[in-house]
Protein backbone atom coordinates (compact mmCIF):
# COMPACT_ATOMS: atom_id res chain seq x y z
CA UNK A 1 0.00 0.00 0.00
CA UNK A 2 1.33 3.46 -0.73
CA UNK A 3 2.12 5.30 2.28
CA UNK A 4 1.71 8.47 1.57
CA UNK A 5 -2.30 7.22 0.96
CA UNK A 6 -4.27 7.96 3.94
CA UNK A 7 -7.88 7.35 4.61
CA UNK A 8 -8.49 8.48 1.15
CA UNK A 9 -5.98 11.24 1.24
CA UNK A 10 -2.40 11.24 -0.61
CA UNK A 11 0.05 13.56 2.21
CA UNK A 12 2.92 13.32 -0.26
CA UNK A 13 5.42 16.51 -0.51
CA UNK A 14 3.15 18.67 -2.84
CA UNK A 15 -0.12 18.31 -0.89
CA UNK A 16 1.70 18.57 2.61
CA UNK A 17 2.94 22.14 1.22
CA UNK A 18 -0.54 22.80 0.71
CA UNK A 19 -2.37 21.59 3.37
CA UNK A 20 -2.35 24.81 5.03
CA UNK A 21 -3.86 26.69 2.83
CA UNK A 22 -6.56 23.68 1.89
CA UNK A 23 -7.66 23.31 5.15
CA UNK A 24 -7.93 26.71 6.43
CA UNK A 25 -10.43 27.10 3.03
CA UNK A 26 -12.42 23.63 4.34
CA UNK A 27 -13.07 23.82 7.87
CA UNK A 28 -15.25 26.97 8.82
CA UNK A 29 -13.50 28.70 11.65
CA UNK A 30 -10.29 26.82 11.67
CA UNK A 31 -8.29 29.65 12.51
CA UNK A 32 -10.36 30.12 15.98
CA UNK A 33 -10.43 26.35 16.38
CA UNK A 34 -6.65 26.82 17.26
CA UNK A 35 -6.81 30.14 18.94
CA UNK A 36 -9.38 28.51 21.32
CA UNK A 37 -7.93 25.69 21.75
CA UNK A 38 -4.15 27.60 22.73
CA UNK A 39 -6.26 29.95 25.00
CA UNK A 40 -7.72 27.20 27.01
CA UNK A 41 -4.23 25.01 27.32
CA UNK A 42 -2.99 28.51 28.84
CA UNK A 43 -5.56 28.86 30.95
CA UNK A 44 -5.14 25.21 32.10
CA UNK A 45 -1.57 23.76 32.27
CA UNK A 46 1.18 24.85 34.34
CA UNK A 47 4.02 27.00 33.09
CA UNK A 48 6.30 24.34 32.30
CA UNK A 49 3.83 21.36 30.81
CA UNK A 50 4.35 18.82 28.57
CA UNK A 51 1.58 18.50 25.71
CA UNK A 52 1.40 16.25 23.16
CA UNK A 53 -0.35 16.71 19.80
CA UNK A 54 -1.68 13.56 17.92
CA UNK A 55 -2.04 14.31 13.92
CA UNK A 56 0.49 17.46 14.26
CA UNK A 57 0.90 17.51 10.28
CA UNK A 58 2.65 20.30 9.24
CA UNK A 59 3.56 22.20 12.62
CA UNK A 60 0.63 24.36 13.13
CA UNK A 61 -0.09 23.48 16.65
CA UNK A 62 3.21 22.99 17.68
CA UNK A 63 4.13 26.23 16.13
CA UNK A 64 1.48 27.81 17.69
CA UNK A 65 2.02 26.65 21.51
CA UNK A 66 5.65 26.97 21.27
CA UNK A 67 4.94 30.52 20.86
CA UNK A 68 2.69 30.62 23.20
CA UNK A 69 4.30 29.07 25.67
CA UNK A 70 8.29 28.98 26.48
CA UNK A 71 8.60 26.61 28.82
CA UNK A 72 6.17 23.58 27.64
CA UNK A 73 8.15 20.84 25.98
CA UNK A 74 5.92 19.70 22.98
CA UNK A 75 5.78 16.18 21.39
CA UNK A 76 4.12 15.89 17.78
CA UNK A 77 2.73 12.45 15.98
CA UNK A 78 2.03 12.46 12.01
CA UNK A 79 2.24 9.19 10.09
CA UNK A 80 3.23 10.85 7.17
CA UNK A 81 6.20 11.64 6.40
CA UNK A 82 6.34 14.61 4.41
CA UNK A 83 3.94 16.15 7.04
CA UNK A 84 6.69 15.28 9.38
CA UNK A 85 9.50 17.01 6.79
CA UNK A 86 7.58 19.68 6.58
CA UNK A 87 7.16 20.30 10.31
CA UNK A 88 10.83 19.43 11.10
CA UNK A 89 11.95 22.29 8.73
CA UNK A 90 9.34 24.66 10.56
CA UNK A 91 10.59 24.06 13.84
CA UNK A 92 14.36 24.29 12.89
CA UNK A 93 13.44 27.56 11.27
CA UNK A 94 11.67 29.12 14.33
CA UNK A 95 14.44 27.48 16.86
CA UNK A 96 13.05 25.05 18.87
CA UNK A 97 14.21 21.84 18.11
CA UNK A 98 15.42 21.37 21.45
CA UNK A 99 11.94 21.95 22.92
CA UNK A 100 9.94 19.58 20.08
CA UNK A 101 9.80 16.18 19.59
CA UNK A 102 8.85 14.93 16.02
CA UNK A 103 7.23 11.02 15.92
CA UNK A 104 6.48 9.47 12.79
CA UNK A 105 3.56 6.82 12.99
CA UNK A 106 0.55 6.25 14.11
CA UNK A 107 -1.29 7.04 17.70
CA UNK A 108 -2.06 3.68 18.18
CA UNK A 109 1.41 2.48 17.34
CA UNK A 110 3.43 4.23 19.26
CA UNK A 111 5.15 3.44 22.53
CA UNK A 112 4.23 6.59 24.29
CA UNK A 113 5.62 6.68 28.38
CA UNK A 114 2.47 6.33 30.41
CA UNK A 115 1.83 9.23 32.82
CA UNK A 116 3.66 11.63 31.32
CA UNK A 117 1.90 14.18 29.35
CA UNK A 118 -0.12 17.26 31.06
CA UNK A 119 -2.19 17.60 28.13
CA UNK A 120 -3.03 16.21 24.40
CA UNK A 121 -4.64 17.39 21.54
CA UNK A 122 -6.64 15.63 19.09
CA UNK A 123 -8.17 18.42 16.32
CA UNK A 124 -9.80 16.70 13.11
CA UNK A 125 -8.29 13.64 13.88
CA UNK A 126 -10.90 11.29 15.53
CA UNK A 127 -12.99 11.47 12.91
CA UNK A 128 -10.88 9.45 10.23
CA UNK A 129 -10.95 6.48 12.31
CA UNK A 130 -13.62 4.02 11.99
CA UNK A 131 -15.36 2.76 15.14
CA UNK A 132 -14.40 -0.64 14.80
CA UNK A 133 -11.76 -0.64 18.14
CA UNK A 134 -9.93 1.88 15.90
CA UNK A 135 -11.09 5.01 17.64
CA UNK A 136 -11.63 3.19 21.04
CA UNK A 137 -7.62 2.47 20.69
CA UNK A 138 -7.09 5.98 19.61
CA UNK A 139 -8.38 7.72 22.78
CA UNK A 140 -6.90 4.86 25.38
CA UNK A 141 -3.83 5.42 23.76
CA UNK A 142 -3.51 9.22 24.68
CA UNK A 143 -5.38 8.82 27.89
CA UNK A 144 -2.95 6.36 28.60
CA UNK A 145 0.09 8.81 28.20
CA UNK A 146 -1.75 11.89 30.41
CA UNK A 147 -1.16 11.97 34.05
CA UNK A 148 -3.77 12.08 36.15
CA UNK A 149 -5.76 15.26 35.97
CA UNK A 150 -4.25 15.90 32.36
CA UNK A 151 -6.40 17.37 29.94
CA UNK A 152 -7.45 16.40 26.13
CA UNK A 153 -8.73 18.95 23.83
CA UNK A 154 -10.92 16.84 21.18
CA UNK A 155 -12.22 17.65 18.12
CA UNK A 156 -13.72 16.19 15.44
CA UNK A 157 -17.34 15.85 13.39
CA UNK A 158 -20.11 14.69 15.51
CA UNK A 159 -23.56 13.40 15.05
CA UNK A 160 -25.08 10.16 12.76
CA UNK A 161 -25.76 10.01 9.37
CA UNK A 162 -29.27 10.13 8.01
CA UNK A 163 -30.12 11.99 11.25
CA UNK A 164 -31.86 15.19 10.14
CA UNK A 165 -29.74 17.53 12.44
CA UNK A 166 -26.76 16.43 11.08
CA UNK A 167 -27.97 15.87 7.20
CA UNK A 168 -29.01 19.69 8.04
CA UNK A 169 -25.21 20.91 9.41
CA UNK A 170 -23.77 18.90 6.48
CA UNK A 171 -25.47 20.30 3.34
CA UNK A 172 -25.47 24.03 5.16
CA UNK A 173 -21.60 23.06 5.00
CA UNK A 174 -21.24 21.81 1.54
CA UNK A 175 -23.32 24.88 0.07
CA UNK A 176 -21.35 27.08 2.25
CA UNK A 177 -18.15 25.44 0.26
CA UNK A 178 -19.89 26.13 -2.66
CA UNK A 179 -20.57 29.57 -2.26
CA UNK A 180 -17.08 30.21 -0.93
CA UNK A 181 -14.85 28.09 -3.29
CA UNK A 182 -13.60 29.29 -7.09
CA UNK A 183 -13.61 25.08 -7.70
CA UNK A 184 -16.59 23.52 -7.57
CA UNK A 185 -14.90 19.71 -8.82
CA UNK A 186 -12.74 20.34 -5.91
CA UNK A 187 -15.93 20.98 -3.59
CA UNK A 188 -17.41 17.78 -4.73
CA UNK A 189 -14.36 15.62 -4.37
CA UNK A 190 -13.85 17.05 -0.87
CA UNK A 191 -17.66 15.90 0.34
CA UNK A 192 -17.03 12.55 -1.71
CA UNK A 193 -13.99 12.37 0.73
CA UNK A 194 -16.34 13.58 3.78
CA UNK A 195 -18.62 10.88 2.98
CA UNK A 196 -16.37 8.10 2.12
CA UNK A 197 -13.79 8.26 4.97
CA UNK A 198 -15.05 10.30 8.03
CA UNK A 199 -16.98 8.24 10.49
CA UNK A 200 -18.56 11.10 12.83
CA UNK A 201 -19.87 9.68 16.61
CA UNK A 202 -23.01 10.88 18.24
CA UNK A 203 -22.40 12.65 21.44
CA UNK A 204 -23.56 9.92 23.45
CA UNK A 205 -20.82 7.08 21.60
CA UNK A 206 -18.16 9.69 21.72
CA UNK A 207 -18.88 10.15 25.81
CA UNK A 208 -18.98 6.46 25.71
CA UNK A 209 -15.60 6.06 24.35
CA UNK A 210 -14.02 8.63 26.11
CA UNK A 211 -15.30 7.11 29.41
CA UNK A 212 -13.92 3.47 28.67
CA UNK A 213 -10.87 5.61 27.83
CA UNK A 214 -10.69 6.76 31.44
CA UNK A 215 -11.75 10.04 30.22
CA UNK A 216 -14.32 12.75 31.68
CA UNK A 217 -16.26 14.30 29.33
CA UNK A 218 -16.20 18.50 29.78
CA UNK A 219 -17.14 21.40 27.76
CA UNK A 220 -17.54 22.45 24.31
CA UNK A 221 -15.39 25.46 23.64
CA UNK A 222 -15.74 25.58 19.67
CA UNK A 223 -18.19 24.65 17.51
CA UNK A 224 -19.03 25.04 13.51
CA UNK A 225 -21.54 23.14 11.85
CA UNK A 226 -21.36 19.66 12.81
CA UNK A 227 -17.39 20.05 14.34
CA UNK A 228 -17.00 20.38 17.65
CA UNK A 229 -14.52 20.61 20.21
CA UNK A 230 -14.58 19.91 24.11
CA UNK A 231 -12.31 19.47 26.50
CA UNK A 232 -11.74 16.01 28.59
CA UNK A 233 -9.85 15.25 31.50
CA UNK A 234 -8.48 11.86 32.84
CA UNK A 235 -10.07 10.40 35.87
Amino acid sequence: MDETLQNGVRYDARHAAAYSAKIRALIPGYELLHQLSTELLLATLPASARVLVAGSGTGEELLRYAAAAPGWQLSGIEPSADMNALAQARCEEAGLLDRVQLLPGKVSEQPLPAASFDAATSLLVLHFLPDDGSKAAYLQTLAAALRPGGVLLLADLGGERGEAGFEQLFEAWYQQQCRSQTRRDRVELDFAHLRQHVYPLSAARRAELLQQAGLVPGPEYWRAFGLAALLARKA
